[in-house]
This record gives structure tokens, C-alpha cells and sequence, in this order.
């Protein structure tokens, strides 16, 4: 058994900190935890593999744009024979209040282009996905500009406060099931608590 977990984002230095590139971040705590190494590049790609018992899986990470993402998720579902409902996609999501995340199975895209070229691409919509919350840009702000912005003082502290559950709902996704993720941090992360976060924070580390 394959499995495949996908962080989009659009690759470069100059986008490493923006919102858009939530789920590079994402994905780089992720193969850490789990002691993986992203070196190596195929077809506009960057992946790492790794092994849980029996079961093979890959971390990646588009090298396309946000909005050819499916290109990477296409060609490697095809050359590693991974079916649809054994991807993962870790992105960016204006519709979720900023730290907060949602597991979920299937479903629209949201608006989201990442999102929307990986379901164009595999002719399906049913991949687990990892929605982490970015928030809105404010009445009459432009989404592209909003997407490619970096976040503010409060919005990291934020970010850092969920990162961990996020990592652990992927990790849990990938080695045990996402309806078990889905059950053990859809609802717990809706009482998460930002006490500690203030709009002083100086702390500008995120990647």
C-alpha cells in the first residue's frame, strides 16, 4: 500500500512566509516528526519517502504553482499507482477563522485553485484534505494580494498555537485513518484558546 500527503504552496523564497504557503509549512514539520528527508526532485516536485509497517507513503511538495498543483498530484499517483482516497492535502483556507483547522473527506473546493486543479487533474474530489485557516482579507481587499501576503504579529502567534495538532491530524491521517483525526481534533480545536496571543508578539517565526 501507497499512500500520498501533499503540502501546496508555490515555491520560491519569496513566498516561503506568505498564508498561500501554509501547507509547505505544514508538510516540512510533518517530515520531521516523522524523521523523513525531502530530497529528492522529479517532474517539478520535492518528496521524501517513508515507511509504518506495511505501509509505504511519500510527503511532497509541488514545485508547479498553487494553481497547477495537479499536475504533481497526477503524475504521481499514476507513476506510484496511489488511488484517490490515499492522498492527503494540506492547504490554506479562507473560509476557517485563523487558527483553527478542519479534517475533512471530499467535498468542493472552496474557491481554493490548489484544490480545484488536484480534484481537475485525478477526476475525483475524494482525497482527505487539511484545511488550516487563514482568515479573510478585510471588505474590498484583493484575494490574490491577501493570499500572497505574510501574516501579521497576532495571526502568527496564532498559527504557532495550532501547529502541532495540525501536524499530529496529518500524522494520524496518514498512519491510522482520517475519520479518526476528523473525530479526535475537528471538535477539540473549535475551543482552542488564544490567551497568550497578543498583538505585541515579536515572534515572527512560522518556517
Amino acid at each position: 500500500m501507497m499512500k500520498l500527503v501533499m503540502g501546496l504552496g508555490n515555491p520560491g523564497e519569496q513566498y516561503k512566509s506568505h498564508r498561500h504557503n501554509v501547507g509547505y509549512m505544514i508538510l516540512d514539520r510533518l517530515a520531521k516528526k516523522l524523521d523523513v528527508d525531502l530530497n529528492v526532485r522529479k517532474k517539478k516536485t520535492v518528496f521524501g519517502k517513508g515507511k509504518h509497517g506495511k505501509m509505504d507513503y511519500l510527503l511532497l511538495k509541488p514545485l508547479t504553482f498553487m494553481n497547477l498543483s495537479g499536475e504533481a498530484a497526477l503524475y504521481m499517483a499514476s507513476f506510484m499507482k496511489i488511488s484517490v482516497e490515499d492522498i492527503i492535502v494540506i492547504y490554506d483556507d479562507m473560509n476557517i477563522p485563523i487558527g483553527s483547522f478542519k479534517v475533512q473527506v471530499g467535498g468542493s473546493d472552496g474557491g481554493h485553485n490548489g484544490v480545484k486543479s488536484i480534484a481537475q487533474s485525478l477526476k475525483s474530489d475524494n482525497f482527505t484534505r487539511i484545511r488550516v485557516g487563514i482568515g479573510r482579507p478585510p471588505q474590498g481587499d484583493d484575494v490574490s494580494d491577501f493570499v500572497l501576503s505574510p501574516f501579521l504579529k497576532l495571526e502568527r502567534c496564532k498559527l504557532r498555537a495550532i501547529f502541532e495538532d495540525v501536524v499530529e491530524s496529518c500524522k494520524v491521517s496518514l498512519l491510522e485513518s482520517p475519520i479518526i483525526a476528523m473525530n479526535r481534533f475537528n471538535k477539540r480545536i473549535a475551543s482552542q484558546s488564544f490567551e497568550n496571543c497578543e498583538d505585541n508578539d515579536d515572534d515572527d517565526s512560522l518556517v
